[in-house]
């Protein structure tokens, strides 16, 4: 250290003599000192952690099964469950999702080309409800392969008549799993579930949802098969807007080609040129 602080000297005092302007960068391959870790102890941060270890994600709960145990048949994820009865919303992911999970599956039943998913909540606004999920699969012998398809949602309670949601863009391969952002009644979200009734009693919103009826592996969903389009609106406005600007440049183009110049010219001196009317 006393040798590379003379060296260091050393060259600071020539620079200093000749009026130089500099600027040092003193690194070295390991710190001097090496601080004691007090995290342990301390309850919060000390100082600013620049390699803070980063916040470990929340355990997401695990899906809705059926049945309850064996080889599971339908499976069925959603990040928010919620239903909605004239003004009032009841979240219903806490009594379906996760290990306080009171909502029972028992009245589900599964076949090879039809499954449904029933959900029974012992109190939601003062009454029982069950909600109902729909499957069934066919084979389509275009594709060559089995599609299942979520034909409808239904939502019942003692004292009313089942509010029935038609929800046929909800397919996906039966080796898949389907999957979206948003599967809701409402038009702000889509409204991917379309009511049998102009005036439904109950509205539903299902957001990040993913649901397979068919060929579950296991515990684990197959490969799923996203609602979102490969286009989206955007990309349309902007290929309509790209193909209506090409489309002009090239009428503007081909008009500025089109042009022609005159090859004869009056001559003050000579006889005046007739110029034909079919010219």
């Amino acid at each position: 250290m006393s040798v590379s602080d003379e060296i260091i000297g050393q060259v600071l005092s020539a620079l200093k003599e000749e009026d130089v302007p500099y600027m040092a960068l003193l690194t070295a391959g390991a710190p001097s000192r090496v601080l004691r870790d007090v995290s342990g102890v301390a309850p919060t941060g000390v100082g600013r952690q620049l390699l803070q270890k980063p916040t470990p994600a929340p355990a997401q709960h695990p899906p809705v099964r059926y049945p309850q145990t064996g080889e599971p048949r339908i499976l069925f994820w959603a990040q928010n469950f919620s239903v909605l009865q004239g003004s009032k919303w009841v979240d219903l992911t806490p009594q379906t999702f996760g290990a306080e999970a009171s909502v029972d599956v028992s009245g589900s039943s599964w076949s090879s080309d039809d499954a449904r998913l029933v959900l029974k909540y012992a109190n939601v606004l003062g009454s029982p409800l069950t909600a109902t999920f729909h499957m069934t699969s066919r084979r389509f012998p275009v594709s060559g392969r089995d599609w299942f398809q979520l034909s409808r949602l239904e939502l019942a309670t003692r004292s009313a008549s089942p509010t029935v949601f038609n929800a046929s863009q909800v397919t996906a391969p039966s080796n898949y799993s389907w999957r979206c952002a948003y599967l809701s009644s409402l038009p702000g979200f889509g409204a991917g579930l379309l009511p049998h009734s102009p005036s439904p009693s109950w509205g539903v919103l299902l957001q990040d949802v993913q649901l397979q009826g068919f060929n579950v592996p296991g515990l684990q969903f197959s490969y799923a098969s996203d609602c979102a389009g490969f286009f989206a609106p955007g990309t349309w406005m902007g290929l309509l807007t790209a193909l209506l600007l090409a489309a002009i440049f090239a009428c503007g183009l081909h008009m500025l080609l089109g042009l022609k110049t005159m090859d004869r010219f009056d001559d003050p001196k000579g006889a005046t040129i007739a110029v034909p009317q079919g010219e």
